[in-house]
């Protein structure tokens, strides 16, 4: 997570003139988490406008609420003293979450000089990028024209006055999210077993086993009977219908979820119907209470099946049909739990397809019947497809003359194993002038193709001549095509299927897996990893009112997990379900989500829409988990999309990493990330955008194929391949955040040590300075020995659960619409002409912006470089003179005493530098020199 600190602006004080305090100077001294602050003293007046900040994570009590105290002190210089005129004491509530929605607020001091004053404050939480770029903001106004570097976040990404915003478009405020919404909660299960990832739950089993003698039912004088166990409104198992058989065996097992204290139904129903073309007819059924039902622990004997006889409508015995079936009460692990029927969409497991990367390079034809210069190809892979570019014909030397296509293009697919999905398809077309007529085809089974790995790889690929088939009909210039097969067409095509790649289908900081597509590659696993999905909670309703559906989806490796669809009027979405993975590389990410099963709905068109909704992912880095420990978490499900952000629910989940080898998994940590077949004949940069995107189709494809299938919008979420677009504010933002937060650690060292506010840490600055100047063989070490230093001390600040969304960095804290809402626009834009003209013109600006930053940073190096290139005769003079001078100053000076000599200025006190916060020589020197700016039209 993210720094955060506490930002306190100190205004000003409202000091009635008629206390008897005598002195006129005044100072505030604001503290928190046992960190204190003072303002500067000011004389006859109490306006400071001073900002200070505190770090969140330095508490002094961490089980107790932040409280910020803030002191108003008079002072007397003749007897340099000091004395209290009044505190005010401001809880957690008081601050605000964002400094854009922050109003000066007054408050009242407690009366301890008897003086009723006031002060004036304004307080709010920020991020630690955000701190610097506040502190930036306090010294512009002492910084001169000639500081090219000052403050480049706010200027590029500050709103300016009249930078194109159009009236008629409606602007909404920052949708805001609550801090406390994005942190998951450690929750403590009851797990059915110790290293069993799921809760101990009640379960009502119902073990179907065969009928006898039932009644005859149909013109025929049989039945065709099947059994419905009802248990509630929601829970209903239903066995296969046996055709005409009196005495039918089912030998099925259901099994219902619920809580002792809040059961479905007080009752349970055993319903015999007869399946029929119009309307099913009633056989017979038995009636169970819930408190009757024996309950068996998985240490006793199975419970015997029981013959009960059938009762009809008015709940009397039928004559002599009758029903073997065995009712009772256990738990997950009882030994019928393996092989029962679950009500709602039954749990599945998908095999993921290994990706393999197909390598199409399209030589030369030669032979073609027809008199056009101009000719292209099309290859297509399934719904894969890419062309060449045209190219001219080129006459042979040879006593046949033959003409020459040459095209030389490389091109790249994914393909699926096994590989039945579909064949290589390549068509040899004319440019016409309304489209491409095809003259050739051909059809390249991929069974046929060679497959190759890493190890057998060389620079030269297999080719081979292919003759070209004659479409059907094809009219040309008047001549017509017979679809002579005998066509002495061909073209020369080097195909290959190449298993050393490993074709990824997510994002790229959120890979499953690292092995490539071919099993001879594979390394032995590392570990494996438990995922226990125990239950949803506070899950938003549809539209219309209805409760959702939902199941989970968890993906990593080379299995995708279904939950069951928990269908429950009641909204206790349980799922208590257990899997597991193998881990080769555990820089990986395991990923759940969670969807809603929509029911069928029909359009005005007639056709129906049974979309599954998104509801919220879950993301799980496993180089974040200690071994054989048992994440126990409920994880905010958080959804951002164009309309807004929006807290979707929770989702909990037992997560636990074990390895088994320590030694096997520090070894990985050597080895390259991706397979060598990536670094030693790369893909090309333009192709990785495309291949994922068509990785993800490939997937959606096979899975939508599987049973129950895995739609398409389902596959496409959890590859996080729904990002349409390729700009956002907010993310440009959070990037420039993350880089800046890097120079935090240092930017804060330096300034706490050339501030002098805390005399004992610049003294000991001091002190490893001179250490360092007298034993400068021992610096290397002393520096591996800080970092070391620091790691440790980091320990206690360690995290103590798998990072999730971080409030701060991902600007959860203020994100207009209008950036969402552009974020997720499609191509081409689906917003209306107003509104893209207002973004078309703000992003003219902030491209302006940075097209100033870019040149005054190439003004700034050439003014650099101008020094001695004699552009300024005067200034190069002086500066050849100064290099005479200076590698005179260090060739006498010992080295020791011009680094001690730099070092001590650099941390002089605060009362030996320049009041006026003008700027140096040497930027003053730098800032006179010309540049090549003028000479740019």
């Amino acid at each position: 997570m993210a720094t955060t600190y506490l930002v306190v602006e100190v205004i000003s004080a409202d000091i009635p003139s008629s206390s008897n305090t005598s002195q006129a100077n005044y100072s505030v001294e604001p503290r928190f988490n046992g960190q204190s602050k003072s303002t500067t003293i000011k004389e006859n007046v109490a306006v400071w406008n001073e900002r200070f900040s505190f770090d969140m994570r330095q508490r002094e009590d961490p089980s107790g609420k932040p409280i910020l105290e803030a002191a108003v002190y008079s002072f007397d210089q003749v007897s340099n003293s000091k004395s209290l005129l009044g505190k005010v004491l401001l809880p957690e509530n008081n601050f605000h979450r964002h400094s854009a929605n922050v109003d000066l607020m007054q408050y009242t001091l407690d009366n301890t000089a008897g003086v009723d004053a006031k002060l004036l404050l304004k307080l709010f939480f920020t991020g630690a990028v955000d701190k610097i770029l506040l502190e930036i903001e306090d010294r512009r106004n002492h910084q001169t024209e000639g500081n090219v570097l000052k403050g480049i976040h706010d200027y590029i990404f500050e709103s300016k006055d009249g930078y194109g915003e159009d009236n008629n478009v409606d602007q909404h405020g920052p949708a805001a999210l609550h801090p406390a919404d994005a942190v998951p909660t450690v929750i403590k299960p009851d797990f059915e077993e110790p290293g069993r990832l799921f809760e101990r739950v009640q379960l009502l089993f119902v073990r179907v086993i065969k009928a006898r003698k039932l009644p005859d039912m149909d013109a025929n004088g049989s039945l065709d009977p099947y059994v419905e166990v009802q248990f509630g409104a929601y829970n209903k198992g239903v066995t296969r219908c046996l055709r005409r058989n009196k005495n039918p065996e089912w030998n099925e097992t259901f099994a219902f979820s619920f809580q002792s204290d809040k059961t479905p139904s007080p009752s349970v129903d055993v319903v015999v119907n007869d399946k029929d073309i119009v309307r099913d007819d009633f056989v017979g059924k038995l009636h169970f209470n819930v408190k009757d039902i024996p309950e068996r622990s998985p240490d006793d004997i199975p419970l015997e099946p029981t013959w009960y006889p059938l009762l009809d409508q008015g709940r009397k015995k039928l004559a002599q049909a009758k029903l073997l079936l065995a009712i009772w009460i256990g738990s997950q692990a009882d030994e019928a739990y393996s092989h029962v029927w679950v009500p709602g969409y039954s749990p599945k497991v998908y095999e993921n397809p290994k990706l393999w990367c197909l390598r199409v390079t399209i030589v030369e034809a030669q032979c073609v019947t027809d008199d056009n210069d101009l000719l292209r190809c099309k290859v297509c892979l399934g719904k894969q497809n890419k062309r060449t570019k045209l190219v001219k014909k080129q006459m042979t030397i040879s006593a046949d003359s033959t003409s020459t296509w040459t095209w030389m293009e490389s091109f790249v697919f994914v393909a699926a194993e096994p590989f039945y999905e579909g064949d290589l398809e390549l068509y040899v077309m004319i440019n016409a002038p309304r489209d491409d007529v095809v003259i050739g085809q051909l059809t390249v089974p991929l069974s046929s193709i060679v497959r190759r790995g890493e190890d057998d790889h060389s620079d030269t690929m297999p080719g081979q001549w292919f003759d070209l088939k004659s479409p059907a009909t094809v009219q040309l210039d008047g001549i017509t095509d017979n679809g002579n097969d005998n066509s002495s067409m061909r073209i020369y095509l080097q195909n290959i299927l190449e298993g050393g790649y490993h074709i990824a289908s997510g994002s790229e900081g959120y890979k499953d897996d690292t092995r490539p597509a071919d099993r001879k590659l594979w390394n032995l696993p590392i570990g494996r990893v438990q995922l226990g999905i125990l239950r949803a909670t506070d899950l938003p309703r549809r539209m219309d009112g209805s409760s959702v559906n939902p199941y989970c989806i968890a993906k990593y490796g080379d299995k995708w997990v279904r939950t069951r669809t928990v269908i429950d009027g009641t909204g206790l979405h349980v799922f208590n379900e257990r899997r597991t993975w193998s881990v080769y590389d555990i820089a990986t990410v395991l990923t759940v989500g969670v969807f809603d099963h929509c029911p069928e709905k029909e359009n005005i068109d007639g056709s129906t829409n049974t979309a599954h909704h998104e509801i919220g992912k879950v993301r799980i880095h496993l180089s974040c988990l200690e071994a054989d420990r048992i994440y126990a978490h409920s994880y905010p499900l958080i959804i951002v999309n164009a309309s807004g952000i929006k807290k979707t629910g929770k989702l909990q989940l037992a997560v636990q990493f074990s390895s088994e080898s320590y030694i096997d998994m520090l070894r990985m940590y050597a080895r390259p990330t991706l397979p060598k077949m990536h670094y030693m004949h790369p893909l090309e940069i333009v192709d990785h955008d495309w291949l994922r995107l068509a990785a993800t189709n490939v997937l959606a494809l096979r899975l939508g194929r599987a049973e129950p299938p895995l739609r398409s919008e389902v596959v496409k979420y959890m590859c996080n391949a729904l990002v349409y677009s390729c700009w956002s504010m907010r993310k440009s933002k959070a990037n420039f955040a993350r880089l800046m937060e890097m120079f935090i650690p240092l930017l804060d060292g330096l300034r706490a040590v050339r501030s002098w506010r805390n005399p004992g840490v610049t003294l000991l600055a001091h002190a490893i300075f001179v250490l360092a100047l007298y034993f400068h063989e021992l610096l290397p070490a002393m520096v591996l020995l800080c970092v070391g230093f620091k790691g440790l001390w980091n320990y206690r600040f360690r995290p103590s659960q798998p990072p999730y969304v971080d409030y701060t960095v991902s600007l959860l804290d203020g994100v207009y619409p209008d950036d969402l809402d552009e974020e997720f626009d499609t191509f081409p834009t689906r917003a209306n002409q107003k509104l893209v003209k207002m973004r078309y013109e703000r992003l003219r600006d902030l491209a302006g912006r940075v097209q100033t930053v870019l040149g005054d940073l190439a003004s700034l190096g050439e003014k650099i470089q101008s020094l001695v290139n004699w552009t300024d005769p005067r200034a190069t003079a002086v500066f050849l003179l100064f290099t005479v001078v200076a590698a005179t100053a260090v060739y006498l000076v010992p080295t020791k005493i011009l680094v001690g000599t730099a070092g001590f200025y650099i941390m002089r006190h605060p009362r030996l530098r320049r009041k006026d916060n003008t700027p140096s020589i040497v930027m003053s020197f730098i800032s006179r020199l010309s540049s090549r700016q003028d000479t740019v039209l």
